[in-house]
C-alpha cells in the first residue's frame, strides 16, 4: 500500500498589499520597501498559478498577515 504525505511551501504572493506590508513590517521594512518589491516582481498580489495536483491555501503568517501557500500530496 502506497503511503502520501502533503508537502506545502509559501510563496511571494499575498492576497492584498495590506498583508504584505504586514508580513514584511516583522523584519523591519517600511511600506516604501515594499512597494519596490512589487514594482520589482519579487513579491506579487493576488493568487499564484498552480500545476495540476496542487491546491493552493491562503494562511495566516507573520505580523498576522495572509499569504497564499501551494500544498502538493506526493507518494512517498
Amino acid at each position: 500500500m502506497k503511503e502520501y504525505s502533503r508537502d506545502k511551501w509559501g510563496t511571494s504572493y499575498f492576497p492584498t498589499l495590506a498583508d504584505a506590508y504586514k508580513y514584511y513590517k516583522t523584519m523591519g521594512y517600511y511600506k516604501h520597501d515594499v512597494l519596490n518589491k512589487v514594482q520589482a516582481g519579487e513579491i506579487h498580489i493576488g493568487e499564484p498559478a498552480i500545476k495540476n495536483g496542487q491546491g493552493l491555501l491562503l494562511m495566516r503568517d507573520h505580523g498576522n498577515s495572509k499569504r497564499w501557500f501551494i500544498s502538493q500530496t506526493r507518494a512517498r
